[in-house]
């Protein structure tokens, strides 16, 4: 291998176009990339090369992902020939830009060199050369060859999370490993995890076995959310839990794939599971079942501020999870309190009154200061949803990590004063909004559209915000909606694909066409894995627009690159004899009451038929 390309490597700060006028098939992409016009055969002949020990577990992994993707076996070797080897080394001399998790990779048709300055910055190589390998390959070839390229690259923030509610709906130890796995591969590196919510708990806490026996069980529905409340006398058979050691073990694996695992217990709202398991705990003390989304209206699901057993559980509940998950951070949840129970309780208005507390969103503040200093004790910091009542002066301490969620604009005014902030604002991150028109979608209790392109159109640095506090950005899976593990998988990808880039690669360095090519051959990976995955992309999006006399027209267009549009207003299906859409708001003809559409691309039919009810423009956002 011509080894004086790596000294010559990054001496040029551009990256240079790649062959076919296009990146490499890499998501997220790189920061610099060179194509060597070359090829790199994988054969028997093949090895992996390492200086030590130390990089064996690393190794084992390429050559895990090597004899999935080709057949062909690659062993490990310790002080190997580099001759056609695959080197694997950590910097003598740490590469300043690099950071921890950055990486070289040098490519020829002679060797692959993946260099980096810590071991995370090995392991994101590594995925990388991964997703290299073509797709189709014939694995009872001999050899396969993989495309050279020279690569620079590191990521832009160190917080790239995906966040999955298992409350709603419980998702087994194997999928959440599997899941795992897959944030891993597209160098994604914090797992956010709602463990507790109305729904269900789902962490084993010894000494008080009420929260798995009673608070992880509902009565099971099928089909929409909240549809039917629980009935008298039905039995909770719906649900289940992580053991300790079932956690412990989700740690652990996350660790070895460089992810951080946030566990979020969500209190003082959100509490129906812990409070059906210990009825005491709320301010009627009446006994509840846990939730199905139904019938919540007299339901206490918030805890009692005034009752000093609430505190006594939660620093037991905290006391557990912080010795089970090493990371800095526990989440507490503190979004959408309904305040109508303090406001009721004569103990919660003596409280108030007692400690000077203008009203009941300060009551939430007196709350989550307790939590504050009780996560504080245990040697870790909080991290929350933002709310309000987190404008009381001097109650965010600057460690506390905020997720700003319901605008850019919360996100920039904190930052600006100094907050830890993490971007996650629903119209752009919020993976249980529907991917397009609402007619070619799973059932979704949720009247909003997140598109692929919203993701990937996501500025993680809102507008006036200080990036020197903006430590990342996150995908959410609310799972009211989704009941199933191939479910969470088809809301996830490809928008956490888009999310990615988002988070890892420079601004500069997006573009939508070609991340559109990159992800149809990421779903070719996804298609040989198994891994559901939505298709909504090559739908067409459908919108009301008024013109200037206030009357609805209707606006077509679509995120594939390069398609026609055709249409009808008569409830017959389109196809290509169907009118075109020219680009101009369409008319609506007198007596219509619906439009369908279709996608074409190089005259072929793409994605489904979208069908949009007209009435449906006054009542619903498309976008």
């Amino acid at each position: 291998m011509r080894r004086f390309v790596i000294a010559i490597l990054f001496l040029f700060p551009s990256f240079t176009i790649v062959r076919g006028q296009s990146a490499p098939p890499i998501i997220p992409i790189p920061v610099q990339v060179e194509d060597r016009h070359a090829s790199y055969e994988i054969s028997p002949n093949t090895a992996i090369v390492i200086a030590d020990g130390s990089l064996r577990e690393l190794a084992s992994r390429l050559s895990s992902g090597i004899a999935q993707a080709t057949g062909i076996s690659v062993p490990v070797q310790i002080n190997g020939s580099t001759a056609e080897a695959i080197v694997l080394a950590l910097n003598g001399k740490k590469a300043d830009t690099l950071g921890e998790e950055g990486y070289d990779m040098v490519m020829e048709h002679d060797g692959v060199r993946i260099s980096a300055n810590a071991l995370p910055g090995l392991f994101y190589g590594i995925q990388s050369f991964l997703q290299l390998i073509p797709n189709a390959v014939d694995k009872t070839r001999e050899t396969v060859p993989v495309p050279c390229y020279q690569v620079r690259d590191y990521p832009r923030f160190a917080w790239r999370g995906l966040m999955l509610d298992v409350s709603r709906h419980f998702f087994s130890k194997q999928f959440v490993l599997k899941y795992l796995d897959e944030m891993a591969k597209h160098k994604l590196n914090v797992f956010h995890w709602h463990l507790t919510d109305d729904n269900g708990w789902r962490i084993e806490i010894k000494g008080l076995p009420q929260l798995t026996d009673i608070g992880a069980w509902r009565v099971k529905r099928t089909g929409t959310w909240a549809s039917l409340a629980p009935q008298p006398g039905e039995p909770a058979t719906y649900g289940g839990y992580y053991t300790q050691e079932d956690i412990k073990e989700i740690v652990q694996y996350a660790k070895d794939r460089f992810i951080r695992v946030i566990p979020e217990v969500d209190v003082p709202g959100h509490s129906l599971a812990l409070i059906a398991s210990l009825p005491h705990l709320s301010c009627s003390g009446e006994t509840y079942s846990v939730g199905n989304g139904a019938g919540m209206e007299n339901v206490h699901n918030v805890l009692c501020a005034a009752n000093d057993s609430v505190y006594t559980v939660l620093d037991l509940i905290f006391s557990q999870i912080a010795e089970l998950f090493p990371d800095a951070y526990i989440h507490t949840g503190g979004d959408e309190v309904n305040y109508t129970f303090w406001n009721a309780h004569a103990a919660c208005k003596a409280l108030m009154e007692e400690k000077r507390l203008a009203n009941a969103e300060s009551l939430q503040g007196y709350f989550f200061k307790r939590m504050q200093d009780n996560v504080r004790a245990k040697g870790k910091h909080t991290a929350c949803w933002y709310s309000s009542y987190l404008e009381e002066p001097g109650l965010l301490d600057k460690e506390t990590v905020v997720y700003a969620w319901t605008s850019h604009e919360e996100g920039a005014r904190l930052s600006r004063e100094g907050h830890q902030v993490v971007m996650t604002p629903s119209r752009e991150t919020y993976l249980d909004f529907a991917q397009g028109v609402f007619s070619s979608e799973p059932v979704n209790v949720i009247p909003a559209i997140v598109r692929l392109k919203h993701c990937y159109d996501f500025t993680v640095v809102p507008e006036g915000g200080d990036e020197a506090f903006i430590l990342g950005g996150q995908g959410n899976l609310w799972t009211e909606s989704v009941p199933t593990e191939r479910h969470v998988e088809y809301m996830t990808w490809p928008r956490a694909l888009a999310l990615s880039e988002a988070f890892w690669s420079p601004a500069a360095r997006k573009n939508w066409k070609d991340f559109f090519r990159r992800v149809e051959n990421r779903m070719v990976y996804f298609d040989r894995a198994d891994i559901n995955y939505a298709k909504s992309m090559y739908n067409p999006i459908i919108a009301g627009i008024k013109d200037k006399d206030g009357n609805w027209r209707v606006k077509l267009d679509s995120e594939t690159p390069g398609t026609s549009i055709y249409y009808t207003f008569d409830g017959t299906n389109v196809d290509h004899h169907s009118a075109r859409y020219e680009g101009e708001p369409l008319e609506i003809p007198l007596g219509a009451s619906q439009v369908r559409a279709v996608c074409y691309r190089n005259g072929e039919r793409i994605g489904q038929q979208v069908m949009c009810m007209l009435h449906e423009f006054e009542n619903m956002e498309f976008r």
